[in-house]
């Protein structure tokens, strides 16, 4: 909450099924996810890219144990800024396991 993300719980029938934030701040929209301890996503948009029903293109991801996202996420360069991921790139793209994509890099 510190960094600026209002969170949201996704309700389960019988209990909380995940826990999810959203952060817009400099033209991107910073989306996290968490669904147990060890799994966990976040992924980075440009506001600009976002259209009703259509799914943009990432500018970066992540994924892996809540510890490991959150992390790398709170990390991550304000958009715009030096360093900040800024080539967005297809979702069918998202490997697990590869490492420059991973961690934001091409961007």
């Amino acid at each position: 909450m510190r960094a600026g993300f209002q969170f949201h719980h996704l309700p389960a029938l019988d209990d909380l099924r995940a826990i999810q934030g959203i952060r817009v701040s400099s033209g991107a929209i910073d989306v996290y996810l968490a669904e147990a301890p060890h799994l966990a996503s976040a992924a980075r948009f440009r506001v600009e890219d976002i259209e009703f029903g259509i799914a943009p293109p990432s500018l970066w991801y992540r994924n892996g144990t809540v510890d490991e996202v959150v992390y790398a996420l709170v990390d991550l360069p304000p958009h715009g800024s030096p360093g900040a991921p800024s080539l967005a790139r297809s979702r069918s793209l998202w490997l697990p396991g590869d490492d420059l994509l991973r961690n934001g890099g091409l961007g």
